[in-house]
């Protein structure tokens, strides 16, 4: 299979997916297939690295590292403007240039992953399965409900082990006993309900349970909704292992239909 991965880069980073580890992305994608075009599209103040020398080089240092993991970088620059009030407001759309990169390099690749919740890429995504392509979306918050649903599949970055690390927890740690991981409820039953969660060897799902009196306060659990918790072992006699200190990130009842950034 050949694959290619487009990262709208700032859409993701506002929308719950700061700090995305690119070398796990790049991972993931390599179980299903070969990546031939990975491609992220970032904004950058061009003007701000003239004067802040500092930022010139946080900058280019992440650049550089997302190269190192052999993402094609395409960068926008950030365009200054006044509103009528006098406000300075930056703009750097990447989006069309992304788009036209899809339909045109997408015609030699089998499945493309597409990371955003931008709703206008819908057409874009309809454009590519014409094609024959197979369009994965994967994506934080914020997601555009019309996008998910024109994609073969949709998958929460909020799944994949380590994509976005936990805090504070090594990563080898993701699925081991007394340390923060992240899934979601497939099964709900009368006071209890079963989430699936990614092993770290990102292929096996592995299940695990949870009871009501550990899901976030004031919070009913709908089926798909994506906690990060704690794995404990259960105190059953038949042993296993429960799910604790739930914690909500995204709730797919509540897709608005266009994404929206991050407050």
């Amino acid at each position: 299979m050949k694959i290619g991965v487009f990262i709208d880069a700032e859409n993701i980073r506002r929308s719950g997916g700061y700090g995305i580890r690119y070398d796990v992305l790049r991972d993931y994608v390599s179980l299903y297939g070969d990546p031939i075009r990975l491609n992220s599209y970032m904004s950058i103040d061009e003007a701000r690295m003239k004067t802040d020398y500092e930022y010139k080089d946080r900058t280019n240092g992440f650049l550089s590292i997302v190269r190192s993991y052999g993402f094609k970088v395409i960068t926008k620059a950030i365009k200054w403007f006044e509103d009528e009030d006098g406000q300075r407001i930056g703009k750097a759309n990447a989006d069309l240039d992304m788009a036209v990169d899809i339909l045109l390099q997408s015609q030699h690749l089998d499945t493309v992953y597409l990371l955003t919740g931008d709703g206008d890429f819908k057409k874009v995504v309809q454009a590519i399965q014409n094609m024959g392509i197979r369009v994965e979306i994967l994506a934080f918050r914020y997601i555009s409900r019309d996008l998910v649903n024109e994609g073969d599949k949709f998958l929460s970055g909020y799944l994949i082990p380590n994509l976005l690390p936990v805090l504070d927890q090594r990563v080898e740690d993701w699925g081991a006993i007394g340390c923060r991981t992240r899934g979601y409820c497939y099964s709900v039953q009368d006071g209890y309900g079963f989430m699936k969660y990614l092993d770290i060897d990102l292929r096996t799902w592995r299940d695990i349970f949870f009871h009501f009196s550990q899901l976030p306060e004031r919070h009913y659990v709908n089926l798909d909704d994506v906690f990060e918790f704690t794995i404990e072992e259960s105190g059953r006699s038949e042993g296993g292992i429960l799910a604790t200190h739930m914690q909500l990130l995204h709730s797919r009842h509540f897709i608005p239909d266009k994404a929206q950034p991050a407050v």
